[in-house]
């Protein structure tokens, strides 16, 4: 359903979530990290902080963070500078003209679905996102994790094992 960046966006934004609060991360570091080749990483996370979800900070302690806490950070704020949300207004099966009145074939399902989309984005935190993580990681066997060649939080993850 997402794009390729966006979905990179997403994994990102949970990575960063998930570390100490005003840390600072690299784009190298956590794209090698997540398994994202950095130069396109670093363009994501600009396009993040154009969006005002990210901060960044030039020079030796410099890198990533969150412009905001988490908890203030939905889904859609993430999603919507890399897709194009007004195209879940358009009819699914793209006719010109699709309404109540003059419906397609398929205008309550895509209606019930894009309702239920679009409120999903609006009402799932970042805080949500990095918690349901944080909390997957430690349930799973450590052989399965062994398996993720990389997953967001997961250097979060070990930081706290070690601690």
């Amino acid at each position: 359903m997402f794009s390729q960046t966006t979905e990179y966006a997403i994994r990102a934004m949970i990575d960063i979530t998930t570390r100490p609060a005003g840390e600072n991360v690299l784009a190298a570091q956590m794209g090698k990290s997540l398994g994202i080749p950095t130069h396109y990483l670093s363009k994501i996370l600009q396009q993040l902080v154009r969006a005002r979800v990210l901060k960044s900070v030039r020079g030796r302690q410099g890198g990533f963070s969150l412009a905001r806490p988490p908890e203030r950070i939905k889904l859609k704020e993430i999603v919507a500078p890399f897709e194009d949300l007004r195209k879940c207004e358009e009819c699914i099966l793209g006719q010109p003209v699709c309404s109540d009145a003059g419906a397609c074939p398929l205008h309550n399902f895509w209606a019930e679905v894009r309702t239920r989309y679009l409120d999903e984005l609006n009402s799932r935190t970042l805080a949500e996102l990095g918690e349901f993580q944080l909390r997957r990681l430690a349930t799973m066997t450590s052989s399965m994790r062994g398996k993720l060649q990389s997953a967001p939080g997961m250097d979060a993850y070990k930081a706290q094992q070690k601690s």
